[in-house]
């Protein structure tokens, strides 16, 4: 291997160091709320207009890897499940139906009694990393009752590339230690894409269209057609002149003087006869 080819095989290699060094940097900013479903004090569309700016890296991630943790708890007294999972796609401002929100809801249930946890959400494009987008306060869930569902509303700010993602929803309990459920949410069991991108791709551009209308003058067939109007109009005009009534005026002329110059030519009759 001559010098050449060792340089250019060394910038390959720090190439692809810092391409992966730039993506596992790269910032993903979102903010989100969320409450029980049956809480009517939050509007949560409303309230995460409000809510600040959380910025995510590549590197936080999850470590599930696969869906055996779905259905495990870390003890033997209590058993928890997601027992029903959905996300619904909202505000598509360029409607290509890429959506920069998303409500995503879950039902945590416990075997028997009840329990004090918190979920932690992660998104996933197309196959890549999973990236923790937020973390719930805690709520209270008691055994099988629905009541007690849980939603969180998301906006998607920036870092977030037009795609098709999965949610992941991982539920803690104070109880026990580390994660007693999770739950993956995508094409697969929703039976829908879910199809988002952030803000800035969402974002509806405005061109102002400006009509501009040229005339030509010269011999064209614009020109050669004007010129046609206007000649039926000049033997249009002639047509009904020849058809208007003309005035005859007679002139009247005085024969007083004639008479009297003939009177004056005929003779003077005599008068001694």
């Amino acid at each position: 291997m001559n010098t050449t080819t060792r340089i250019g095989f060394a910038g390959l290699l720090c190439a692809i160091s810092l391409n992966g060094f730039a993506q596992s940097d790269e910032v993903l900013v979102s903010r989100s709320v969320g409450k029980l479903v049956e809480d009517d004090s939050i509007v949560l569309r409303e309230e995460v207009k409000s809510q600040e700016l959380v910025t995510s890296t590549a590197s936080d991630t999850s470590i599930v890897e696969d869906d055996t943790l779905s259905r495990t708890a870390n003890r033997y007294d209590q058993y928890f499940t997601i027992y029903q999972g959905d996300v619904d796609l909202l505000s598509d401002l360029d409607r290509d139906g890429f959506h920069h929100a998303l409500n995503v809801s879950f039902d945590v249930d416990v075997d028997y009694d009840g329990a004090t946890v918190y979920a932690k959400l992660y998104l996933s494009r197309e196959g890549g990393p999973w990236i923790q987008y937020h973390t719930t306060g805690l709520f209270n869930i008691f055994e099988n009752n629905a009541s007690d569902t849980y939603e969180v509303t998301t906006e998607l700010i920036d870092g977030y590339f037009t795609g098709y993602y999965a949610v992941l929803v991982e539920i803690y309990s104070l109880n026990h230690a580390g994660m007693v459920a999770s739950e993956i949410l995508d094409h697969h069991n929703l039976g829908k894409d879910v199809m988002l991108e952030d803000l800035g791709r969402d974002e509806v551009l405005y061109y102002e269209e400006v009509e501009v209308t040229t005339v030509t003058y010269g011999v064209g067939s614009f020109s050669l057609f004007i010129w046609l109007l206007l000649v039926q109009v000049v033997i249009a005009a002639r047509g009904i002149l020849s058809l208007s009534p003309r005035k005859t005026i007679i002139k009247r002329t005085d024969t007083s003087a004639l008479r009297s110059f003939m009177l004056s030519k005929l003779p003077v009759p005599d008068s001694t006869r």
